[in-house]
């Protein structure tokens, strides 16, 4: 196998859908598996965690500012309130007819009547 083909087996491997990814993923969930039932379930958790810091420490160049990126897809920013426009009907009067304002009658079958005894 030369180097060609190596490489177009990782790349077939990370590609969902083909069969060089369906045998990578269950190489991955039997070696999982296997830890599971060798080591437990949180010293396995344990050593998942690491690994991710691992790759965070070694993989992020800028930390700080992957971090307040990650932060504000989060949690974003509240957009600022216009002194125009009141928040949530603060300030606001409530609607009154005017006079010269036509009034809609209710039609007969929404007309409800009072039960006599």
């Amino acid at each position: 196998m030369n180097n060609k083909d190596s490489r177009s087996f990782l790349h077939q491997a990370f590609q969902i859908g083909t069969p060089e990814c369906a045998v990578f993923c269950a190489g991955v969930a039997m070696l999982l598996g296997l830890l599971f039932l060798w080591i437990g379930f949180w010293k396995t958790l344990l050593i998942f965690c690491l690994m991710l810091l691992g790759m965070f420490i070694g993989g992020v160049e800028d930390k700080r500012e992957w971090i307040g990126e990650a932060l504000n897809r989060l949690i974003p920013a509240k957009p600022p309130v216009s002194a125009r426009e009141p928040r949530h009907g603060a300030n606001r009067a409530p609607r009154r007819a005017e006079p010269d304002m036509e009034v809609t009658p209710i039609p007969e079958e929404y007309h409800y009547e009072e039960p006599q005894e």
